[in-house]
């Protein structure tokens, strides 16, 4: 236990040192891409299974519960859609600097 102490003290002691000299810039530009990258993916997803979910509604004809599947199925997409595309405008504005 002491061993890990010892080597937690220390990256509390050298770690802001080393990331002092970085640009913030730098920190978030590769996390920017990533989450491009899954939003694009997430979204050829979304629109993909939106279509199937009509599909399955219109060929469904008398079968309730096949309609309310995919109902269902349409709504947490769109959900899904939505909560991908404004959790960054939604985190830029909780993080946002007051202006004076």
């Amino acid at each position: 236990m002491k061993k890990f102490m010892a080597i937690l003290w220390g990256f509390l002691v050298v770690f802001p040192f080393v990331f002092a000299e970085a640009n913030v810039g730098d920190i978030v530009a590769p996390i920017t891409r990533i989450y491009d990258l899954i939003k694009g993916i997430i979204s050829v997803v979304a629109i993909i299974a939106i279509t199937v979910a009509g599909a399955r509604f219109m060929f469904s004809g008398d079968n309730v519960q096949a309609r309310e599947a995919s109902k269902s199925m349409l709504t947490y997409c769109i959900v899904g859609l939505v909560i991908v595309w404004v959790a960054p405008l939604l985190v830029g504005y909780l993080t946002a600097a007051p202006t004076p």
